[in-house]
């Protein structure tokens, strides 16, 4: 007698079929869960920038830039060691418009007279999101990042964005294009996030970022020019970030990851190239060719001079031995950046050890 036909009984005969079987109810699974998920975390578009605010970036804009410094009400102690550093320098703090990303961080800074932005529909929290490495709340909050440059360079003004967590010792402005011709030729300005020092590392080719045409750079310290091609690249960084998960899910956390990383994939795609003057450790020489394709001029900062917080903390022999060098060129250092891995030490714990931190136990500037 033939054996009976079922569904059941083909898939236990056919090991492939049984494995596509399993693997087609866990793409629907997976579906279904992408959706739901998608549409209680989605990025609610901005609508432009209303007058008011418009008035603001005019009164506040130096040479068409406006120096922003995005900062929650967890993050506000931070926010008056910057100030605290900034006050030893030529560098007015009162030029700075704050990005306010809570209500609490906006009525703080407005009660100290300090001029600020707030668009209420993008999603923030209060607390200090990364106290012991980053949260997920912390890189949900990366995700606002995109859709504020899009607004903001939209309006013709160019950006100097500097994240709460950093330490001066000149003015800010120092890392800008310096007059219309060197404006003319840099479309962006880049600290570097790099672990290693380029005098002692390759930097067109590092583990930690998306390529090897830019080295890896930092979202928490950038100038950039307001053009079509700059707002072009937080477009489509908001594009990947609003992708359905079904579609973008796995290239958008093991790839583009946050706003910092997703700039290193589209800075390598072949649509930017770095120009000098370059920082110790590139030449000319090592530059890779440039392609056919619409190229962006990206400008790398000198990493003794604005170091990042990997660097300052774990590689202290080899920055002290860079600083004495760059002093004795007539140089000095500009900027310090409290990232590096919190996991490890705090950010004021670690500025504490490190003497950055510029504030007394009351709270008063000692800098």
């Amino acid at each position: 007698m033939a054996r009976g036909w079922s569904p059941v009984s083909l898939i236990a005969r056919k090991p492939r079929i049984k494995i596509a079987a399993v693997a087609f109810l866990l793409c629907v699974v997976y579906f279904c869960w992408a959706r739901i998920v998608e549409s209680s975390t989605s990025i609610q578009r901005g609508h432009g920038v209303p007058e008011s605010d418009l008035q603001t970036f005019a009164s506040h804009a130096i040479n068409n830039t406006v120096v922003i410094v995005p900062v929650n009400t967890g993050m506000l102690h931070l926010m008056e060691n910057l100030l605290c550093s900034l006050s030893a320098t030529s560098f007015d703090p009162k030029s700075i418009l704050f990005w306010a990303l809570d209500e609490g961080a906006q009525t703080t800074l407005n009660g100290k007279g300090f001029a600020t932005y707030r668009d209420a529909t993008l999603w923030a929290e209060s607390g200090n999101l990364n106290v012991h490495g980053n949260t997920p709340a912390y890189h949900r909050m990366m995700r606002q990042r995109p859709q504020f440059f899009i607004d903001f360079l939209s309006t013709g003004y160019d950006v100097l964005m500097i994240d709460a967590d950093l330490v001066f010792w000149q003015s800010p402005l120092v890392i800008m294009p310096q007059n219309d011709s060197d404006r003319a030729a840099v479309d962006m300005v880049y600290s570097t996030d790099a672990r290693e020092f380029y005098t002692s590392h390759d930097a067109f080719q590092d583990e930690y970022r998306r390529g090897s045409l830019v080295p890896p750079i930092c979202n928490g310290l950038f100038w950039m020019k307001s053009s079509n091609e700059t707002i072009s690249l937080w477009s489509e960084m908001v594009d990947v970030f609003e992708a359905p998960s079904w579609r973008m899910g796995i290239y958008r956390s093991r790839v583009f990851q946050d706003d910092q990383r997703g700039m290193d994939v589209l800075l390598n795609d072949g649509r930017a190239g770095v120009v000098g003057p370059f920082p110790s450790g590139i030449t000319q020489d090592m530059i890779p060719k440039s392609n056919s394709k619409t190229r962006l001029n990206v400008r790398l900062l000198d990493q003794t001079q604005v170091v990042n917080g990997q660097l300052f903390m774990f590689r202290e022999n080899t920055y002290a031995e860079s600083l004495k060098k760059l002093r004795g060129e007539g140089k000095d250092r500009i900027a310090a950046h409290m990232n590096w891995n919190t996991e490890s030490i705090t950010k004021e714990e670690g500025a504490r050890k490190k003497k950055i931190f510029f504030l007394d136990e009351n709270g008063d500037c000692k800098a």
